[in-house]
């Protein structure tokens, strides 16, 4: 994915002018952002099999995705659980169960009691810039000049340091 780039940059300079001392200096950066890249439609039962949930769980993922808001959100409480839980068939308790699968696996993640974002990797609503922020802060990936791969998450939390086999054009031993 191109990153966003800057595309202008403005400066600002504030003197006084019986001492001629700068009172104040800003400067502003510009920046603008990909185009919205291609997409090809991933049914709900292909994230099912590609991250190994539950058979037939993807009713349940359908329904929890309706609830995301344009911040990239889904607020449950315990009523929104109740209500989702009678449309699909599922007890509370195994809802919450397929909460945690959800969490463990990557494709949701739990930011405060009863909130979700789900992976907008794969999962966006709303405007695209907004998605690809939320993108961009969901995971960071860096490499150094000898290989190693840092990952980290918008938690702040680092997620795997590890060394890569990367072929960077010098010969191994």
């Amino acid at each position: 994915m191109s990153t966003k780039r800057v595309v202008q940059q403005s400066e600002k300079i504030t003197t006084d002018r019986q001492t001629g001392e700068v009172t104040s200096e800003t400067r502003e950066n510009v920046y603008t952002f990909p185009k919205e890249p291609p997409y090809v439609k991933l049914y709900l039962e292909d994230v099912e099999k590609i991250y190994g949930l539950p058979n037939s769980s993807s009713p349940v993922l359908y329904e929890l995705l309706r609830k995301m808001d344009y911040d990239g959100l889904i607020n449950l409480n315990s009523t929104v659980k109740n209500i989702i839980c009678e449309k699909v068939g599922y007890k509370y308790q195994t809802l919450k169960n397929y909460l945690n699968t959800l969490v463990k696996t990557g494709v949701f993640r739990n930011i405060g009691r009863g909130v979700y974002q789900p992976n907008p990797h794969l999962f966006g609503r709303g405007d695209w810039r907004e998605i690809y922020k939320q993108r961009e802060a969901w995971l960071k990936v860096e490499y150094t000049a000898k290989g190693t791969r840092k990952v980290s998450s918008s938690l702040g939390e680092k997620i795997e340091e590890k060394q890569q086999d990367l072929d960077l054009g010098e010969e191994s031993e």
